[in-house]
């Protein structure tokens, strides 16, 4: 019941996109921002929220936590969303992702994706349906800065609700409360990788133009890759790309 649920959620959601797209779309020189007063708003709240919670939570998790541990848990947590790529790399009809994908989620589900038996030797692209709606063309949309997930694309966040969504139709109850239960450690384990940026992001004059650009340029080359560099608009992206030095 699950699985028809999730293959009727993704089916709805391509064929909402494909009658409604064409195939000439290219990526706008900067995502439009209407909604600038309240993404600034829920920025500054969310930055007190980091300043005063996670920052010092993740800096004491750094301290406390070897090393070889917090990589084990890296390690689950990157497992865990293994699937999301799986069923969007089909999507986009990328085999070779699809297979390799596959192979290394069932390898490490022998540890629960604790322990990468695989040593990181096999290259995987993450996807999301964020990706595979930019596959299809679909806009970005508006730049959004949601409250306690931070920036996003009108087009990211809504394929974030729904990997999120689909996934948890298809995982059994106890897989669905682990889940729920990692959301804090993810954010701690991801807010110490990202540790140096995010305080030059604060220190920046406008640090919230300054978060803006540096997820709409590391988004965008992370979806298109290649390709980002041949449709870009040089010189608006390139004025734009300027706030990330």
């Amino acid at each position: 019941m699950k699985i028809v649920k999730f293959a009727s959620l993704y089916s709805l959601i391509l064929l909402f996109v494909l009658s409604g797209c064409t195939n000439n779309l290219k990526i706008s020189a900067e995502s439009a921002d209407p909604f600038e007063g309240l993404n600034r708003n829920i920025f500054a709240f969310n930055k007190s929220l980091d300043q005063n919670i996670v920052s010092p939570i993740s800096t004491a998790y750094v301290k406390t936590i070897p090393r070889s541990i917090r990589k084990n848990v890296s390690n689950h947590l990157e497992w865990m969303d293994t699937p999301s790529t799986i069923l969007n790399s089909a999507l986009q009809m990328d085999l070779e992702n699809t297979i390799l994908a596959s192979a290394k989620f069932m390898l490490n589900g022998l540890s629960l994706g604790f322990y990468d038996f695989d040593n990181n030797e096999t290259k995987i692209q993450k996807k999301d349906l964020g990706s595979t709606l930019a596959m299809l063309n679909v806009p970005e949309g508006p730049f959004l800065m949601v409250p306690l997930l931070g920036p996003k694309t009108v087009r990211d966040f809504t394929g974030t609700l729904s990997d999120r969504q689909s996934l948890s139709n298809i995982s059994s109850n106890s897989v669905n409360k682990i889940s729920l239960v990692e959301i804090p450690v993810n954010l701690v384990d991801k807010r110490s990788k990202l540790a140096k940026n995010i305080e030059i992001i604060y220190e920046s004059p406008d640090s919230y133009t300054k978060m803006k650009s540096y997820y709409i340029q590391n988004r965008r080359k992370n979806v298109y890759g290649d390709k980002y560099l041949e449709v870009k608009n040089n010189e608006l992206d390139v004025e734009f790309e300027k706030l990330l030095q």
